[in-house]
């Protein structure tokens, strides 16, 4: 039991990220295995499989954006406390820029994990609906541009977050 207990996050973490890959694994196979039949333009899916793909696709995108914020916020605020603290020239906390280390080495191993598997379905569902074009369904579109919002994020923070050496 005490495992269990010590555990519990990881667990977790497992459990849902193992249920997005499920379903959006589920929804690439349908759409991707799908030949245009004349009669219907996108392959059929059903309600429950296109709303849980949304709610995971979405929770897992907040998820990993709002981790990664925050610990760039809070590596910012330490570097302040200790620029305010070290005599010398300079207004203490003038630099915006963080180390890029200093986030990673903040961030937990789960959300490293979340964010690489993010990165991987994203970029799987990316490429299915840039190949199918009109052939996969409004789900994959929805989630490669949301992907593609994130990256664009996600790529303003890793620019942003570079700190030079002088």
């Amino acid at each position: 039991m005490d495992i269990l207990r010590q555990q519990l996050f990881n667990i977790i973490a497992f459990v849902f990220l193992g249920l997005f890959v499920a379903v959006w694994g589920s929804v690439l196979l349908r759409v991707g295995f799908w030949v245009p039949d004349g009669r219907t333009v996108a392959p059929p899916l059903n309600g429950a499989l296109v709303t849980a793909a949304g709610v995971l696709a979405t929770s897992l995108s907040s998820l990993t954006a709002s981790a990664l914020g925050f610990t760039i916020a809070e590596v910012r605020r330490d570097e302040s406390e200790q620029d305010a603290r070290r005599p010398g020239p300079g207004a203490p906390g003038s630099s915006t820029a963080v180390n890029p280390s200093d986030v990673t080495a903040r961030l937990s191993g789960r959300i490293v994990a979340a964010i690489i598997v993010y990165l991987a379905v994203g970029l799987a569902v990316l490429l299915l609906w840039l190949a199918k074009g009109t052939a996969s369904t409004d789900l994959i579109g929805a989630f490669a541009l949301s992907l593609l919002g994130w990256l664009i994020g996600a790529a303003g923070v890793v620019f942003q977050t570079e700190k030079r050496n002088t």
